[in-house]
């Protein structure tokens, strides 16, 4: 496991772009207007850093600028599967799943509330995603302590060509490159 990506709650998103891509050589991978949020890279992977205003069209919880979550990434289904079941084992409460079309995320909190995230991403996300992700965002069950792993963690081939075919035919480009 290893930082994937770090994700700031900003006052002007564009002033942030601005200062990731002009001051420290950042590539836009996906400006959002739909969800809000600019997603930028350093090269490899889809991206290193997120910025988000109070644009876009999920509702949020007011909060103030600062640290979103800090992101994990590891390198399988298992790995996640295994990350899953440890916090289950140390009694840390999931508070939600998401499959956002490149990646799968668990989501919880440390001790002192900080926003953590752990995730997998496809191979080559950022050249099969690149411009944007669309609307394909899903919730994904979870569990608690004690309860049985959600099948979605068995899933160690997601995502199948097929399934991962679909997404790419039918996304909405969002950025351009």
């Amino acid at each position: 496991m290893r930082i994937g990506h770090v994700n700031f709650r900003v006052t002007d998103q564009d002033r942030s772009k601005a200062f990731f891509t002009e001051a420290l050589g950042m590539q836009v991978a996906e400006e959002d207007p739909v969800h809000g949020g600019v997603f930028m890279t350093f090269g490899d992977e889809f991206h290193n850093v997120d910025v988000s205003d109070t644009r876009g069209g999920i509702p949020r919880r007011p909060r103030p600028p600062g640290l979103v979550h800090v992101a994990f990434v590891v390198d399988s289904m298992r790995e996640l599967r295994d990350a899953y079941t440890r916090l289950m084992d140390q009694g840390v409460e999931v508070d939600h799943a998401t499959n956002h079309a490149n990646q799968r995320s668990i989501y919880f909190k440390d001790p002192d509330g900080n926003g953590m995230e752990i995730y997998y991403e496809i191979p080559d996300a950022k050249r099969l995603f690149w411009g944007g992700r669309g609307d394909t965002e899903e919730n994904l069950p979870i569990s608690r302590p004690g309860e049985p792993v959600p099948d979605w963690l068995f899933e160690d081939d997601w995502p199948k060509p097929v399934v991962l075919d679909e997404i790419l035919a039918n996304r909405r480009v969002t950025a351009q490159s």
